[in-house]
Parts: structure tokens; sequence; C-alpha cells
């Protein structure tokens, strides 16, 4: 009798924490505090969105261990947040500010990269050569508003157009002056990463035609760069933390 019963006790166990599980599976993005050893679509909305920004947490696989931690810390520690590793108010109020506003990362469809319109007629890319193109704006910019990532794009586009720079996607991406990576994702390896949704969707605003750089060829981060040749040059516009120039 005391073994029926306790295998009673141990399918009822199992029923309640099935259903727990497919509460937490169905959890919405936001509804909930999220830390090390919860799980559930929220936690890979979560998971989505820090590979995007660039803080690599691995598969996306609904599960917040040690990984998905580590980035929520750098994403923290980046963003003037309480440095905790739990995603809270706080936090959640950030991530959905970068995301446009909306709520629900992973509900967006993924973006096909296509040529549009005018430009890809003009340039005639690839789709390798707009993949590479998404992933060095992603490299760039991932932390940077919508905006500063198509100024990031446009200012590329601008650098293919110019008789000053090589005339392809590749040749602008990889392009060595005086030995030196134009673009400091090529040397440590980050513009291997894949792109995020909106650096897809940023390339596609500039080849739309769409330029908040104002034109410029160029752009930096003031605080990470000592090189006077790039400070001397004519800016022609800030957005967030880069300053474009020609």
């Amino acid at each position: 009798m005391k073994k029926k019963f306790s295998v009673q006790v141990l399918v009822l166990l199992m029923v309640v924490l099935l259903v727990a599980a497919g509460v937490a599976e169905a959890a919405v993005f936001g509804s909930r505090m999220l830390q090390q050893g919860v799980r559930g679509d929220d936690v890979a909305e979560l998971q989505l969105f820090l590979n995007e920004q660039g803080y690599r947490v691995g598969n996306i696989d609904g599960v917040f261990g040690p990984l998905t931690y580590g980035g929520v810390i750098g994403f923290q520690e980046e963003h003037g947040l309480l440095v905790d590793g739990i995603v809270g108010n706080q936090t959640f109020g950030m991530i959905i500010s970068l995301n446009d506003g909306n709520i629900s990362i992973a509900a967006s469809a993924p973006i096909e990269l296509q040529a549009v319109d005018n430009d890809s007629d003009e340039f005639n890319f690839s789709a390798a050569d707009l993949d590479l193109f998404a992933r060095i704006v992603h490299a760039e910019a991932a932390g940077e508003t919508f905006q500063g990532q198509v100024a990031v794009a446009a200012s590329i586009i601008n650098r293919i157009r110019s008789t000053r720079y090589p005339n392809t996607m590749p040749g602008v991406v990889n392009q060595k002056v005086s030995g030196y990576f134009q673009y400091s994702p090529v040397l440590d390896g980050r513009i291997n990463r894949p792109a995020g949704e909106s650096a897809k969707k940023a390339i596609q605003e500039a080849l739309n035609g769409n330029d908040p750089s104002n034109g410029a060829l160029g752009f930096y981060n003031p605080a990470k760069t000592s090189n006077q040749w790039v400070r001397s040059q004519p800016v022609t516009t800030t957005i967030g933390r880069h300053v474009f120039f020609k």
C-alpha cells in the first residue's frame, strides 16, 4: 500500500512539473524576471537579442545558463545598467527601447537579403556581397540605434561610390591602408559573426537611398580612436557613439 501511494505521489509530482514547464515555455517576453536557471520562450528571445547585439550566448535553446548570464552582464555594463546578471524591469526597458519598442523579439520573420530598386542596378551586389555588408554593419553598429546602423551602412555605400576607395563591397570592407584594416571587425574576427535582423534592415534602408550620415565616407568612436588623421576630417554628423566624417 505504501509503495502504491509513493508511485501515485511521484506521478502527481511529474504532472505538476510538466504543467509548470509548459507555463514557463509559453512565458511572454517581459512578463517575468529572467535569471540563471529559468527557461522558456522568453529566454530564447533574450538569447536571440543578445546574439544579435554581439554578446555571444551560444545556441538559442531557451535555457538561462552561464553563457546567457555572461551576455546579460556584458549588456548591462555597456548600457550603464545595474550589473547583476538578472533581467528585471530596467534591463527589459533597455532591450525593448533598442528593439524599436517591440516586446516580442523572436516574433518577427527573418529577413531575406536582396538587392532593391535603383541601387541594386548601380552596384549589382551578389548575395555574398549583401551578407558581407550586413555582417560589417552588425559588427560595427549592433549596439547603436537603428538610425545609427543605417548611417554606418550608408557610409560604406558612399565609399564604394567614391573614387578614393575600391568600387566593390569586399574591396571596401577588406581594404588595408598602410598595412591597417579600415574596419576593425575584419582584424579581430567579429566580421565572421552572423548579422542580426536589425543590420539586415539597415542595409536595405541604405540601399533604398536613406543616408543619415549626410554623405560620410567613414566613422569612428571618439572614446576608442586616437588616430589624429581621422579626428581631423570634416564631420558630417554624430549619431550615438559614432562621429561620421568625409
